[in-house]
Formats: C-alpha cells, sequence, structure tokens
C-alpha cells in the first residue's frame, strides 16, 4: 500500500499521521458544509482522540456512529481508531425497533448521531441517556464539533493488533435479525491493496462517494484517503443532478454506486450537456447488474471504463473485481477473484464444480471477517474451514472470470427445474421502457413455485402486461416465464436499498 509500513494490518490513523506529513496543504476531503486539507485533518483527529480518551474510552470499547454522509464519518472513524477503539458503523436510515435491536446489541459505550437523528435514538431506545452521546450539530456539552479543540492531554495511541477488532458494521438482511460483522485490522488492509494492485486509485485519484457512508463504503474509502493521500468528494444524497453537476465542478475520477443511481443518471435527459470527461472508472456495486444497463450506460458514457465488482461486508468488502483495460471485453462478469484469495464454486455436496455449472460462491483469504460479534453459532454457519459460504449463485468461465446469478434463497424451482432470477430479469431489462424489475417465486399447488415479475416503467412510459409476456414467452423456456406481471410505480427496498423479493407486497395493489 502506498503509505503503509505494515503489510498484513492497516492502522488507519497511524497512516493518516503519515500522509497529513507529506501533503499537509493537499485537500483531502470535500463535503457540502466544509473542506479540509490533510493539515486540518488530522490536526481534528488528534483532538476527538484526545477527548475521546479522556472521557474514558479505551481500546476494544464500542464507538457508535450513527450519521448521514458527512465529514464527521471520516473524523470520528479515525479519532476511534487512533486509540483502538471498535468503530461500530450504524446505517442512519434505521428507524424504531430496527433501530433499537442493532443498538441494544452493539453495547455501546459511546455514541456519535446528528443532531437530526437524536430523536429517532431516544424513541427507539427509551435508556439512551445512559449512553453518553457527541452530537453533530449540536450546542453545548454534547457538541461534537465543539471537540476540535484539542485537550490538554493528548491521546496515547495503544499497542496494536492486527487481529483485533476494529469495526463492526451492521447487516440489514431482508429478513432475521441484523448482525454485527466483526473487522480486523488484517481485514482493512486488504481493501487498498486491492485498489492499489488493479490499477483503480491513487494519489492523483478523486474519488466520488455518493453511497451511504454508514455501510461499509464509509470506513472503506477513508482508509483509501489516508493510504493513498487522494480527494475524497462526499455527497449528502443520491441524487443523479447533483452528482453530475459534483462531477463536473470537483473533476471527478472514480465513482462507484449501485444500478438504480445509474438508471437515474441515463433518466436525465440533458445527461450530454454534463462534463464528465474526468471520470475514468465507473463501478457498478451490488446485486447481479443487467447487461442493457451497462451496456446502456457505456453507450452513453464512452470514455468511461465501466466495471463490476462484487463482495460482502463479511468480506471487507471485495470477493471478485473486473479488470479496468477489460471493462468492455468481461461486460457482465463480476471479474475475477481479487489479489490475494481464493474463490470456488461448489455443489450443495462442497464439492468444487467445472468450468460453466452454477452453484454456490465460497471465499477464503485474509478478507473474511473475525465473524459476527457475540453470535458464535451463526458465524460457524457461515465460516466453515476457513471459507466464507456467501449465499450467492455463480459460475465461472475458463478464463477465471465469475458470473452472478443471484440467491440460494431466490432459487425458483418450479417442477423440479431450476430458475435463477437473474436470467429472467436481464431478459425483461431489454424491453423497451423498463427502468426497474424483479422476479420472485410464487407459490402454486402443482408445480410447488411458479415466477412472478414486477416491473417500473421510465418516467413518461407505459408497459402494458399481454405484450411484454409475449416478448418473454418468445425468449424464454416456458417454466421460466412469470405466470404473474404487476406494473407498479416502485419496489419496495430494505433501509440499506436492497429490494424485498417478497410476492405479497410486490403482488399487492
Amino acid at each position: 500500500m502506498a503509505n503503509h509500513t505494515h503489510p498484513v494490518g492497516f492502522f488507519a490513523a497511524e497512516v493518516l499521521d503519515q500522509t497529513s506529513r507529506k501533503h499537509p496543504d493537499k485537500t483531502a476531503i470535500i463535503a457540502k458544509e466544509e473542506e479540509l486539507n490533510f493539515s486540518v485533518l488530522n490536526q481534528r483527529v488528534h483532538a476527538l482522540a484526545g477527548h475521546l480518551q479522556n472521557e474514558c474510552i479505551k481500546r476494544g470499547d464500542r464507538v457508535g456512529v450513527l450519521l448521514p454522509n458527512c465529514v464527521a464519518i471520516p473524523l470520528i472513524y479515525f479519532a476511534t481508531q487512533k486509540i483502538g477503539a471498535v468503530t461500530v458503523i450504524l446505517d442512519a436510515r434505521l428507524k424504531g425497533k430496527e433501530l433499537q435491536g442493532v443498538l441494544e446489541d452493539a453495547d455501546l459505550k459511546l455514541l456519535v448521531v446528528h443532531q437530526q437523528l437524536f430523536a429517532e435514538v431516544a424513541g427507539a431506545l427509551g435508556g439512551i441517556s445512559t449512553v453518553p452521546a457527541w452530537i453533530v450539530g449540536e450546542e453545548g456539552q454534547q457538541s461534537f464539533e465543539k471537540r476540535y479543540v484539542a485537550p490538554a492531554r493528548a491521546a496515547v495511541p495503544p499497542q496494536f493488533s492486527v487481529d483485533d477488532d476494529a469495526l463492526i458494521l451492521y447487516t440489514s438482511g431482508t429478513t432475521g435479525e441484523p448482525k454485527g460483522v466483526v473487522l480486523t485490522y488484517r481485514n482493512l488492509a486488504q481493501y487498498p491493496r486491492v485498489m492499489d494492485q488493479m490499477g483503480i486509485t491513487d494519489s492523483t485519484t478523486i474519488r466520488g462517494c455518493i453511497l451511504p457512508m454508514s455501510h461499509i463504503v464509509g470506513p472503506i474509502v477513508c482508509n483509501e484517503v489516508a493510504d493513498k493521500g487522494f480527494t475524497l468528494i462526499i455527497f449528502d444524497q443520491i441524487n443523479p443532478f447533483t452528482l453530475l453537476e459534483g462531477i463536473q465542478k470537483h473533476r471527478v475520477t472514480v465513482f462507484e454506486s449501485v444500478p438504480i443511481v445509474f438508471q437515474l443518471l441515463l433518466g436525465v435527459r440533458n445527461l450530454s450537456s454534463y462534463d464528465t470527461s474526468s471520470v475514468k472508472i465507473a463501478a457498478m456495486m451490488g446485486t447481479t447488474i443487467p447487461l442493457p444497463l451497462l451496456r446502456a450506460f457505456q453507450s452513453a458514457q464512452p470514455h468511461i471504463k465501466v466495471i463490476q465488482g462484487y463482495g460482502l461486508t463479511e468480506t471487507s468488502p471485495m470477493i471478485t473485481l473486473v479488470d479496468p483495460d477489460q471493462a468492455e471485453a468481461r461486460m457482465g462478469s463480476i471479474g475475477r477473484a481479487v489479489p490475494g484469495i481464493e474463490v470456488k464454486i461448489i455443489d450443495d455436496a462442497g464439492q468444487e464444480l467445472p468450468v460453466g455449472e452454477p452453484g454456490e460462491i465460497i471465499t477464503r483469504g485474509p478478507h473474511v471477517m473475525k465473524g459476527y460479534f457475540r453470535k458464535a453459532e451463526a458465524t460457524a454457519a457461515r465460516i466453515r474451514d476457513g471459507w466464507l459460504y456467501t449465499g450467492d449463485v455463480g459460475k465461472c468461465g475458463a478464463d477465471g472470470y465469475f458470473f452472478h446469478l443471484g440467491r440460494r434463497d431466490d432459487m425458483v424451482i418450479s417442477g423440479g427445474l431450476n430458475i435463477y432470477p437473474a436470467e429472467v430479469e436481464n431478459l425483461i431489462y431489454t424491453y423497451p421502457g423498463v427502468q426497474e424489475t424483479i422476479v420472485f417465486a410464487i407459490p402454486d399447488p402443482k408445480r410447488g413455485q411458479v415466477i412472478g415479475a414486477a416491473v417500473v416503467p421510465r418516467p413518461g412510459q407505459t408497459i402494458a402486461e399481454k405484450e411484454l409476456l409475449a416478448f418473454l414467452r418468445g425468449n424464454l423456456a416456458n417454466f421460466k416465464v412469470p405466470q404473474k406481471i404487476a406494473i407498479r410505480e416502485s419496489l419496495p427496498r430494505t433501509s440499506s436499498g436492497k429490494i424485498l423479493r417478497d410476492a405479497d407486497m410486490l403482488l399487492s395493489d
């Protein structure tokens, strides 16, 4: 890594110290409210770290972070990392009982929360007064910003072990209780190393962050800022116009997002009037990416290398990534295994499958999480003999490039025949006027399950169910054709933006 002298562990605040000495006046972070160079960023981190220790936060204590995208996220992240506290990133969109469950499970010693979210916290957990809080945008004793002034006693960094807990992020799965993913300093070393070795980022990068930093993207881009010494542009909303204006103003060179954002960008009628010539790489992350969307965006922005990657919070996060110089040739693939890790495709008996055969994706290496916080059984179910079982279905080509076919749980078995929703979704995306779609299982007394689909038309366009069905019947085997199609204005999502494959919700009026 660029500035890092510890090959097996990444200690973010130590790396930031080195970078700030080398490039004190270089812009580190630009957010809506302010711009920080590396010198000021590091000064504030040192001050916050001193206050943390003065308020009895010790190595191994858990500090919660409940914030929308803003400059406070990198500040508190680096500060907690400096004193060996465990940074607990919480989804800023959680509410009610969901938020209450996560707060209780995390067992925090301190919570850093935005003033706009504090009322939600107080309502979700009546006893929050027993947990000290630093409030961003607040005045008085609890003010986060007032702690930018260094205390009389400076922070004293503890001794670190590469396998200490460094970070906890709560997964938001579509079913079951949230689980805290524990990542170590060893885990955190993987992402900066991969970005360097695959030529994605370097010191000249201007990286745009449009995704919620309250997920794993937050800490990993912070680590990249420290490691590469590049400039990070934080966007505080997922809005295609805001993103385009930011790219144009700040000359962003790299950004990543999820399919819906790229769909929104393509929906901007005057897209070509924005100057996006600075962008070199755009990465589509998340679920299975429709090939027509990849092609459409590449056609609309031919100067940008559009690549796809795949990973999980549990894998720090990257498992596979398309090499930028293979962007066009490997379009539709989730890429090859990133450096330093192993990936296999296995059958239900755990045997590795030959090239081209679909099965579960499993992975092993320094990127695999330590485990789920205080959930030994869940950890043992997910990690076996060092291999993390992703629950995702994929296949691998002879060239070592992988393809994502969906979740194992999403696979539909109709009359004994396997149907991968992604295959049907990709075809629906080729139909004129489709903005978004999801394919799901519907219980059926004769076949066990049949296929259903929900479709969102592009703004100003209409889709006739009968005509879409005729198109699908002409291009799919009969058992893969949806028995029901719902035309909807939007699709139901989890707090992290994942579409819910719930037949009752998707087919309801």
